[in-house]
């Protein structure tokens, strides 16, 4: 930590002074944030590269590195220093750690206005996030505020809906309630129109405001009678509004035109491949865990370079250039190494906590957070993020995202907790055995979950409802 003296002139102003704390981020250790969040693929693309450029890196099968002497300046990090130093430089990517905490990240170099862009996403990114992201950076909101955003964006699905539930934020203590709402504001600006909605009636609303439609009748008709129009209930709706019922029939063409999911325009149907980094085997009653070192190659300090380090022969120039490529080798396989190790740790600690999940399905998935598994792991909880982001399982139960397991939940009536993705399973099981004739209304389904001992409110199953795809049971109902 850093501290600076800004002198500040204006025309006609006196000069001041402001003291200020800054966090300037070693490149070595950027570049071990960037290793621990990057997915696979994209961390095969940065060692090729790092081939290409390194002449002391080799891939082939892993020797031991030889001890060599380094200069003063690229000197190893020693592991407990180095996890110690990641651990502090992590912290600094918490959001709401504190949120009075207004200090910026400075220096100028291009390793530290990358780390200003980096998230702690609960979902994965897609080109619609990347869209959005790059909106952000021209939104003119602060650092601070662009945090915030991006926590948001994160959460946006691939057909624009906001999945975050925002009330779990304005329930944080101090939470800064204008804030988020200029934020959301700002994101409803976003392309495409409807972004950022929270619900299907906010979606469209959004799209007529952005066509200065706010005083229209296709506003009004959306904004009081949505259910009515779904059930096509035209009458109703004249009768309410005062118009004609082709007046109406008019106005539902037009709501029609709209677009209930912006957020597929803009996302491009696309197959990802995955490869998983941890396997999970059930062996003689036990759940083995291990790593998927295949797709790593095996990196090590090239003997050429050693030997040309020892030679009396080669100038002093060129072992200076020697030394300064090799620490560089080493940080970047020692980074590796600490990124392999960390996913390991993980997936063995979800393994012990998920146990029930593997042996009995979704109904056992327990919640769990970030929190509980940095703590185990004695890391920061930014740590447990980026080291789940993008990183995949391959389990009995199949091939999973590390991400999946970390679920909010509820306590049942029985004092047990719950996670959410278990009340989803229940509510999914509820529907497909209800009478199609006569389906479930979502003020039923609260009361058939609640005698499975899982007590939620409405408008909490009409959120799981949409999630899993389900739709009302007016839409739901077979003549």
């Amino acid at each position: 930590m850093k501290g600076y003296i800004r002198v500040m002139a204006y025309p006609g102003l006196a000069l001041s002074q402001e003291m200020k704390m800054s966090q300037v981020l070693a490149p070595h250790l950027f570049q071990s944030l960037e290793i621990l969040q990057m997915p696979l693929l994209d961390l095969q693309q940065m060692i090729k590269q790092e081939l290409s450029e390194n002449p002391t890196l080799e891939a082939t099968l892993e020797q031991a590195d030889e001890q060599i002497e380094i200069e003063q300046g690229t000197k190893d990090v020693e592991r407990d220093e180095f996890d110690n130093e990641l651990e502090k430089l992590a912290a600094l990517g918490e959001e709401f750690d504190s949120y009075q905490d207004r200090g910026q990240i400075s220096g100028g170099t291009d390793a530290e206005e990358k780390y200003q862009y980096m998230m702690d996403s609960l979902s994965e990114a897609s080109s619609l996030h990347d869209q959005l992201l790059d909106q952000l950076a021209l939104s003119g909101l602060d650092d601070y505020e662009k945090k915030i955003a991006e926590i948001v964006i994160g959460n946006i699905d691939d057909e624009g809906y906001l999945q975050l539930d925002v009330e779990d934020l304005l329930a944080l203590p101090n939470f800064p309630v204008e804030t988020l709402d200029k934020i959301l504001d700002t994101i409803h600006d976003f392309e495409p129109a409807g972004v950022g909605a929270r619900d299907l009636r906010e979606c469209l609303l959004l799209q007529l405001k952005r066509m200065k439609r706010e005083d229209s009748q296709e506003y009004q008709m959306i904004d009081q009678h949505l259910d009515l129009i779904g059930r096509h209930k035209y009458e109703d709706i004249a009768r309410a509004m005062g118009l004609t019922s082709d007046r109406v029939k008019e106005l539902a063409k037009a709501v029609a035109k709209l677009d209930p999911k912006p957020g597929r325009n803009f996302s491009e149907e696309r197959i990802e491949y995955v490869t998983p980094e941890i396997l999970v085997e059930k062996k003689d009653g036990e759940y083995v865990i291990t790593q998927n070192k295949k797709p790593y190659p095996h990196l090590f300090i090239s003997q050429k370079y050693l030997q040309m380090l020892k030679d009396p022969k080669t100038s002093k120039e060129v072992k200076t250039y020697i030394r300064e490529k090799i620490a560089k080798s080493k940080q970047f396989i020692q980074s590796i190494d600490q990124r392999m190790d960390t996913i390991y740790r993980i997936a063995v600690e979800i393994v012990r906590i998920q146990r029930d999940y593997f042996d009995y399905g979704v109904s056992k998935l327990r919640p769990l957070n970030m929190k509980t598994v940095a703590e185990l792991l004695e890391v920061h909880e930014t740590t447990i993020s980026r080291a789940t982001a993008g990183k995949f399982m391959q389990t009995p139960r199949g091939l999973l995202s590390m991400k999946y397991f970390f679920k909010p939940g509820i306590m049942t009536a029985s004092g047990e907790a719950i996670s959410n993705e278990s009340v989803k399973a229940a509510l999914g099981d509820i529907v497909r055995a209800e009478d199609k004739k006569k389906p479930y209304s979502d003020a039923k389904i609260v009361t058939l979950l609640e005698e499975k001992g899982m007590k939620i409110a409405r408008r909490t199953v009409a959120k799981y409802r949409d999630q899993l795809r389900i739709l009302p049971s007016h839409l739901r109902k077979q003549h």
